[in-house]
């Protein structure tokens, strides 16, 4: 039995420390982060308590799926690395990035994300994050780009990486997870595809899951700060299992049905087994009452 952690969509941030990183895009993000209230959503104790809950589980691996910062900031993704790092280098872990982490041309051009966390990304043989443990492989992708809306596409690269990986002899006798920031499906079981805020070529990367010798037993993602699970139906008829654990770093506010979460899943044969979901109660993370997506957090 292999347990997974997952969390996503913390979102480290601090105020840009001079005009001249104020972008156009970034002014919109400050505004609705420091004036408009968005920031008072997160939790600096949440953010770091989802890390120390991660470790005293003791999981096999963990899964980030993006959104680590919220405006691309260099001091936002060092935050980040200084409270994941002692997680970072205690269990195997695979990072993909989110939309806010190539928020703007500039930290697309240089690599940002990459710099500070290549290590923990999976890319040494391509555009594919991989990282295998045990008996599982975990594959990660990067449909993420700095467009004023929060919109994505899976690069034709990936997708042919992605499609040479399931159809490889060696990944045949193994378990395979994918992890993508952008949902595959929304709440409502339809494609995630909306221009305003969807994966674009959502059907591009069902066709190749479609049609490949091996297909993911589940797929982690996050993107949507409020959890819920899914499934992704393939062109047989075949449904693979999606989770969104939720922000993993809001704040405890059940007032508003609101508070951070991140998810546990145990596989054997191929297969999800369970799955246990912790909310933030303002101290730490506990399991969900009544079993993973009961309440209407």
């Amino acid at each position: 039995m292999m347990r997974v952690a997952h969390f996503t969509d913390v979102h480290w941030m601090t105020p840009p420390s001079a005009w001249k990183a104020v972008s156009s895009k970034r002014i919109l993000g400050t505004f609705n982060l420091y004036l408009k209230g968005r920031k008072k959503h997160f939790d600096l104790r949440a953010q770091r308590q989802v890390v120390a809950h991660t470790m005293a589980l003791k999981p096999d691996v963990v899964l980030i799926t993006g959104d680590l910062t919220a405006l691309a900031l260099p001091e936002e993704f060092e935050a980040a690395k200084a409270d994941l790092l002692p997680l970072l280098e205690s269990i195997p872990t695979l990072i993909i990035p989110g939309n806010h982490d190539l928020y703007t041309r500039g930290a697309r051009d240089d690599r940002r994300c990459q710099r500070v966390f290549g290590e923990w990304m999976g890319l040494q043989d391509g555009p594919v994050g991989r990282l295998d443990v045990g008996e599982m492989t975990f594959l990660g992708l990067d449909p993420n780009r700095p467009t004023l809306l929060s919109s994505g596409i899976v690069p034709d690269d990936q997708l042919e990486a992605l499609a040479k990986l399931l159809d490889s002899e060696e990944l045949q006798a193994r378990t395979v997870g994918l992890a993508i920031h952008y949902p595959l499906v929304g709440p409502s079981g339809r494609p995630y595809s909306n221009y305003g805020h969807g994966l674009l070529n959502v059907g591009d990367l069902v066709e190749v899951l479609s049609n490949s010798r091996k297909r993911p037993a589940f797929v982690v993602h996050g993107h949507k700060h409020e959890g819920y699970r899914g499934e992704v139906a393939l062109e047989d008829g075949t449904k693979i299992p999606t989770f969104d654990p939720g922000s993993g770093g809001y704040g405890h506010e059940p007032e508003h049905h609101r508070t951070a979460a991140m998810n546990v899943y145990s596989v054997a044969d191929g297969v999800v087994k369970d799955v246990e979901r912790f909310l933030f109660n303002g101290q730490g993370f506990e399991l969900e009452a009544g079993g993973a997506y009961a309440t209407s957090v």
